[in-house]
């Protein structure tokens, strides 16, 4: 019987441009190309402020990790955070109608007194039972 290989880093990304995946060529990528895009745009020195700041995000974005997370899951999930409200009201359950009403216990009844019957009785009650067959 062949063996087989099982993976053993199936989380990790695959390196797909030199030593980075895709995501972080593409952070890289964006921010370098938005960089030259407002050279043409902004004054030197306001394209050089700006510059900065753009390469030194998007590198974050690249590379940061906090709690095992990248950055950008982090700051989209704060931003879902401060957007959504925080304000949380209790919602009273619907009533619903029961199929089957629940049933009552029965109160126990009073047997009615059982009377005790002579041998006489009994045996005036046999042959009337006797004389009803024939």
């Amino acid at each position: 019987m062949p063996t087989v290989q099982v993976p053993q880093f199936i989380n990790l990304e695959s390196k797909i441009v030199g030593p980075l995946t895709l995501r972080q060529f593409l952070f890289i990528g964006g921010g370098g190309f938005l960089i030259f895009i407002l050279q043409y745009v902004l004054q030197t020195w306001l394209w050089l402020m700006v510059s900065i700041f753009i390469a030194l995000f998007s590198i974050a974005l690249a590379f940061v990790k906090i709690n095992e997370q990248p950055l950008h899951k982090v700051l989209i999930n704060a931003l879902k955070f401060y957007i959504s409200p925080r304000l949380y009201t209790w919602k009273r359950p619907q009533k619903t109608k029961k199929i089957f009403e629940e049933k009552k216990p029965i109160p126990p009844q009073e047997k009615p007194s059982q009377k005790r019957l002579t041998v006489e009785e009994l045996e005036q009650i046999a042959k009337e039972l006797e004389e009803k067959e024939k």
